[in-house]
């Protein structure tokens, strides 16, 4: 079974617990190590003094032999310090006093002369039967006869104190990390709050209610990046779909006139018995109407896989001077039966072009400019190298092109001359087709068409290796 994600909110609540935790234990560990220091500072400085003061109170004694005969004046020194243990020997190792006994034998220490003042360094660690002890080994003299002074620590009070504070302090770091944990929840649900507007926002939008769009400038800082986002999608989705739209009407309505004629002539030639004459007139109309439909539907699927980055480009250097004489020879016959002249002016220019994809847009370009050229008017095709690489330009006499169609001409299914938009040989895609191809070279399409002037389209190829060909 798939285990359920943890909530946005859990998790941070999780990981302010799981820092809280780490800062408290790094501030109590802290802490605990510093007062253990100072505590055992504390202990050693207070061992150092009662050690002096024995010193003073045995230099005051008239021998060595008056430690055994009165202890009072050391063991009163001791009073209070149940944790301390004191030992002391004649000078031939005689023990002249002892307060306790330990189960462990006290290490070997060095002795501290007499003269010399005792410091921290000179305390040294021991091993009693738990814990670890503190102790110093110094001489002193009681009146002529030298004497050693044995002071060591089994327990300290004040360690007692700090092991209580230890435990003190991991409740402390348990009780803050679960309420860091319980706030952290509390508080990134509030702020949460603003997200789920949000979605609920975004469960609001549908393909009919596209306009939509979230409010950036109340959110809070880290929301307005995804809410600016969001809202970018939903400008390119309201787009997308709008010209989605558009495309399946304006394919309904093209798609409609050729299937509209080719049900009525059936219809009619059905009415009553046919010559073999009129079938055959009726199936050339027929064809001619397939043929459309054919062209419409070849575009379409031309479009639609240059759309989705289907369409492959396959680069080869050609010589332009070549391919374009090619074309113009195939469209002169077709040029001469309308009265139009074409004319070519091709610089030998070597580019790298998509052959077929170049053939196709210039086709489209040429096959425009003829039917839209009057009677003994001109077509030109040229090529020049320029620094930005390769343009080709289409050129043809007329009344030119309204300024207010210029910004829609190359929307797919639109068309200039209405008059015109059931034309056999214009589906509206041409153009369209052309914007495509230059796009997937990574080029540009522009136009020139000054009112009652020529009209002209450039093709430029962008970062194309262009270089004009050797003569041979």
């Amino acid at each position: 079974m798939k285990r359920r994600p943890l909530s946005l909110a859990l998790r941070v609540a999780l990981l302010l617990s799981a820092v809280s935790a780490a800062s408290f234990l790094a501030v109590g560990v802290y802490l605990y190590q510093t007062l253990q220091h100072q505590m055992g500072n504390r202990d050693d400085i207070e061992l150092i003094a009662k050690v002096n003061q024995l010193r003073r109170i045995i230099a005051d004694l008239p021998s060595a032999t008056s430690i055994a005969q009165d202890n009072k004046p050391l063991t009163d020194a001791l009073s209070g310090n149940n944790d301390l243990m004191l030992r002391v020997n004649a000078a031939n190792g005689k023990p002249l006093l002892r307060t306790s006994v330990t189960s462990r034998p006290l290490p070997q220490v060095p002795s501290v002369p007499a003269k010399q003042t005792l410091t921290l360094n000179d305390i040294h660690d021991w091993q009693p039967a738990t814990g670890i002890g503190r102790m110093v080994l110094a001489n002193g003299v009681a009146g002529a006869d030298p004497v050693q002074i044995t002071l060591a620590r089994e327990r300290s009070d004040r360690l007692k104190i700090l092991r209580v504070y230890a435990a003190d302090l991991l409740m402390a770091l348990g009780g803050g990390a679960l309420l860091a944990s319980i706030l952290g929840y509390v508080i990134v649900g509030h702020s949460m709050r603003r997200l789920r507007t949000v979605i609920g926002k975004a469960n609001d939008i549908s393909t009919s209610r596209l306009n939509t769009r979230l409010s950036v400038q109340d959110a809070p800082v880290e929301l307005r990046e995804i809410g600016s986002a969001f809202n970018a999608m939903l400008d390119r989705l309201e787009e997308g779909v709008q010209r989605l739209s558009g495309f399946a009407a304006d394919l309904a309505h093209d798609m409609r006139t050729p299937v509209n004629t080719l049900m009525v002539e059936t219809q009619v030639a059905l009415s009553r018995p046919r010559t073999v004459e009129e079938y055959q007139t009726l199936l050339a109309s027929n064809s001619e109407e397939y043929e459309r439909l054919a062209r419409m539907i070849e575009n379409t699927l031309f479009l639609a896989r240059v759309d989705n980055a289907q369409q492959a480009l396959r680069r080869e250097s050609l010589d332009l001077q070549v391919e374009l004489q090619r074309i113009h020879d195939y469209f002169e016959i077709l040029a001469e039966d309308v009265g139009v002249r074409l004319l070519v002016d091709v610089d030998p220019i070597r580019a790298s072009i998509d052959p077929v994809l170049l053939q196709r847009a210039v086709n489209n370009l040429i096959s425009n400019a003829i039917r839209y050229t009057p009677k003994d008017g001109t077509v030109t095709l040229s090529a020049r190298a320029v620094s930005e690489g390769v343009e080709i330009s289409v050129t043809n006499t007329g009344s030119g092109i309204a300024a207010e169609h210029l910004p829609h001409i190359f929307d797919r299914y639109y068309r200039a001359d209405e008059a015109r938009s059931d034309h056999a040989f214009s589906a509206g895609l041409g153009l369209s087709i052309v914007l495509a191809i230059m796009e997937l070279h990574g080029g540009a399409i522009s136009v020139e068409s000054p009112p009652g002037g020529s009209t002209t389209f450039l093709l430029l190829f962008r970062s194309l290796a262009a270089t004009a060909s050797s003569s041979t």
